[in-house]
């Protein structure tokens, strides 16, 4: 894994917090944007509300690219839209669901819009439409949806300002 010198800072930072208990070189660390650059910061906001604790992609997505699936114990170094690290998540479930069958459990966890499975299909269908084909989705009903369900083990004090203010209007 790659990490910039300030993901790295950040990463030390917490494992100083938990006495050095967490090394890097042993723990599964990813580090992106909480969705697209658009919308991150109110994802952000989101997390570190506890109101979003969980994330779905498609398996397809992951096998297109040769990445390996989501893992329980991962952790993502999650980045705000000026690509500067803000908080720490860490797996702690993994389900798979196809797409016409998520559950309500998981538009709840996503804490996105007014938490409804109509709602969370509408906006991860349009969130996915331009990928499908690469990915090599010929029917979204039936895709493979992987959710990560996940927690904030690390976070630094500030004055983020994404925090709460912005509803979800996508």
């Amino acid at each position: 894994m790659n990490l910039k010198p300030e993901e790295l800072a950040f990463w030390q930072k917490y494992a100083d917090s938990i006495g050095g208990k967490e090394s890097l070189r042993d723990a599964v660390v990813s580090v992106g944007y909480a969705g697209n650059p658009q919308i991150t910061d109110e994802l952000l906001g989101l997390f570190r509300s506890g109101k979003k604790t969980a994330g779905s992609s498609l398996v397809e997505d992951f096998l297109s690219a040769g990445d390996p699936l989501p893992q329980a114990g991962n952790y993502w170094i999650c980045l705000d839209s000026d690509g500067k690290p803000k908080c720490i998540l860490q797996t702690h479930e993994i389900v798979t669901n196809k797409f016409k069958d998520i559950p309500a459990a998981i538009a709840e966890a996503e804490g996105e819009g007014d938490l409804s499975v109509e709602y969370w299909k509408r906006i991860h269908a349009d969130l996915y439409a331009t990928f499908l084909k690469a990915w090599g989705v010929l029917d979204l009903d039936e895709a493979t949806v992987i959710t990560e369900f996940f927690t904030i083990v690390y976070s630094e004090e500030d004055d983020f300002a994404g925090e709460g203010r912005f509803p979800l209007s996508h």
